[in-house]
């Protein structure tokens, strides 16, 4: 690990979806590199639904810049460029960074829960399954409790159609995350 005393945190843009690899090689290099992750976990069944960076194409390096060789990290596989504002190198303050570890867990994601609840009018959706699956659709109403009404748009019309409640499912509520 590099000389951690008067270092500070620099945020590396790596190339896309190249994240962990652009952090495994500035790691190799020494340096320390934070790369927070965010899982939705369903709240009801516990199920780990996905794992991805919670700032895609950026992960955080502590550097000293008075004594590390940080200029190898320009060239690194996966790095793209070390942001700058203007011809300064931009530094993200010690304590946002410790906020965000603060949240996160040992292997630095974050776990949010998603909660499954039922439409409301007006709300926007995509159709899950059935012959209408991936279009986008307006809630309007349950009609029965196996039944839903809903606003579609075909041909540049909108449409009323009415659906078995399972090809909408429920809505997903993303627990918020706020710095």
């Amino acid at each position: 690990m590099k000389n951690l005393k008067n270092s500070k945190w620099f945020l590396v843009y790596t190339k896309s979806g190249e994240e962990n690899k652009a952090k495994k090689n500035i790691e190799n290099q020494g340096f320390q590199v934070f790369l927070p992750l965010v899982s939705a976990l369903s709240k009801k069944s516990s199920e780990l639904i996905s794992i991805e960076p919670m700032f895609p194409s950026y992960l955080f390096i502590r550097v000293n810049i008075k004594k590390d060789n940080w200029t190898t990290i320009r060239s690194t596989k996966g790095v793209n460029y070390l942001v700058t504002f203007g011809k300064q190198i931009a530094t993200v303050p010690s304590n946002v960074v410790e906020y965000i570890k603060s949240k996160t867990d040992k292997n630095d994601i974050l776990s949010q829960n998603i909660f499954k609840t039922s439409f409301e009018k007006g709300d926007g959706l995509i159709i899950k399954k059935g012959i209408f699956k991936d279009k986008e659709a307006i809630f309007l109403s349950n009609t029965s409790k196996e039944r839903v009404k809903v606003l579609l748009g075909l041909l540049n019309k909108q449409v009323m159609a009415e659906m078995p409640a399972t090809d909408i499912g429920k809505k997903e509520i993303i627990e918020v995350f706020k710095l």
